[in-house]
């Protein structure tokens, strides 16, 4: 009767050592995994937020854009700016420390519970050890106790009982006392067995703790970086639409810039074939001596005409460039001057004439002369004065058809060099768009 009790008492006892260490173990992994989600949600809150902010201050700038370029005009107002960035980037900085410092705290008092959970248990241990211990040399004991009181009952009872049955007794006694014995060195392997699987349950309990804190944290960095990637992949898709814009716009330009090439160039040829049909010339252009030593003269006055052209071209018919070949080689401007030249010669010459016919009129009125002498130098003079007269009226004329050509040229050439000025540059611009677009394309 009394090894069952006993029995029955420890197992109850070591029952209730369990289920409390159970209880503990339990209610220490809650907290430790209430903790640790806590500090996953604030660190993964703080990352969202850093990555957020950026984008928040930049829609707060663009929205706030005409304010802060009034208040940035004044120095005063870059401080402000600069004093607001300074306070965002400390309040940010100070989150970041306390989240950090969280996570330290609650780092520490986990490694703090596993320190006090496997001392406890260590504790524990200790105590069942003890008092399996104790228990045991308690039962080693009882079977000389239960030996002398079941010797000393036969004896009382053996003038009463019959020897058999007094040997039956002693012989059971002894042998619930081995079946006993036996049982309880059964139960303390069976204890054994069961502290080394609590032991072990234990620490695979602990590690599979950490195992999960791991991948906790693990699944948070992966889904912080699928943001990452997610948010990458958004702006990589505006610049891709951006770049087909402006791609498309580059195309719509170019093409534009054809059509004003070929208009310019149909222009050009036009004007060639009018040339051609009207049977004109093109004068001018030619480098010469005179028009060198001008050239030079106007460098040395000043340099007024550096933006001009230094020999004009102009179109003239076959006659006008018949004459103006006449003259002599060099610019147009030259030969022009030279028709002038001459033109101002020939009336000083003809000046020079009549002068002399009015002193020779006066010397034969003076001396008396023979009429028919009189008569011969009035006709030469006349002669020579109709042909100076005629002369002079032919340059006339050559001077203002001249003066109205070059006018009018002076008004084609402005146009002409006007046209080809604008179709140069849009061939340079042309082939500036079709270099940008073959890199753009060699780039693609």
């Amino acid at each position: 009767f009394i090894p069952c009790k006993l029995h029955t008492h420890v197992i109850f006892s070591f029952y209730l050592v369990l289920n409390r260490s159970a209880i503990s173990l339990v209610w220490l992994k809650n907290r430790v995994v209430s903790s640790n989600n806590r500090a996953c949600g604030v660190v993964s809150r703080f990352r969202r937020l850093r990555r957020i902010y950026p984008r928040i201050a930049g829609d707060l700038r663009c929205m706030g854009k005409s304010e802060v370029s009034e208040e940035m005009d004044t120095i005063g107002g870059r401080r402000r700016g600069a004093s607001n960035h300074q306070a965002e980037d400390q309040a940010l900085d100070q989150i970041a420390k306390e989240a950090e410092a969280r996570l330290a705290a609650r780092r520490q008092a986990r490694a703090e519970a596993r320190e006090i959970r496997m001392k406890e248990i260590e504790r524990q241990q200790k105590e069942a050890d003890e008092n399996a211990d104790r228990i045991y040399d308690i039962y080693t004991s009882t079977p000389d106790g239960v030996g002398r009181t079941s010797r000393v009952n036969s004896s009382l009872n053996s003038s009463r009982l019959s020897a058999s049955n007094s040997y039956q007794s002693s012989r059971r006694s002894s042998e619930d006392s081995l079946e006993e014995t036996a049982s309880l060195r059964d139960v303390r392997s069976e204890l054994r067995e069961v502290e080394d699987k609590f032991r072990k349950a234990m620490v695979g309990n602990a590690q599979l703790d950490n195992e999960k804190a791991a991948a906790v944290y693990q699944v948070e960095l992966y889904k912080d970086r699928y943001e990452e990637l997610e948010e990458e992949h958004n702006q990589l898709q505006r610049e891709q639409k951006e770049k087909c814009r402006q791609l498309e716009q580059m195309k719509r330009d170019y093409v534009r810039l054809q059509q004003d090439l070929a208009a310019a160039l149909a222009a050009l040829a036009e004007r060639d074939r009018l040339i051609e049909e009207q049977g004109l010339v093109i004068v001018g252009g030619e480098t010469s001596s005179s028009a060198t030593e001008s050239d030079e003269d106007d460098d040395k006055g000043g340099g007024e005409k550096k933006g001009k052209d230094k020999h004009k071209k102009a179109l003239v018919s076959s006659d006008m460039a018949k004459l103006l070949d006449s003259v002599g080689h060099g610019s147009l401007d030259v030969r022009l001057k030279k028709l002038a030249a001459e033109r101002n010669e020939l009336q000083d010459e003809l000046r020079h004439v009549k002068l002399e016919l009015e002193e020779e009129r006066a010397k034969s009125n003076r001396s008396g002369s023979n009429p028919a002498d009189l008569e011969d130098i009035q006709r030469e003079a006349n002669k020579q004065l109709g042909d100076y007269k005629f002369k002079l009226q032919k340059a006339e004329q050559d001077v203002s058809t001249l003066q109205a050509t070059v006018a009018r040229l002076d008004g084609q050439v402005a146009r002409y060099k006007s046209a080809a000025e604008t179709s140069e540059k849009n061939e340079d611009e042309l082939k500036v768009e079709r270099r940008k677009l073959q890199r753009e394309v060699c780039a693609q």
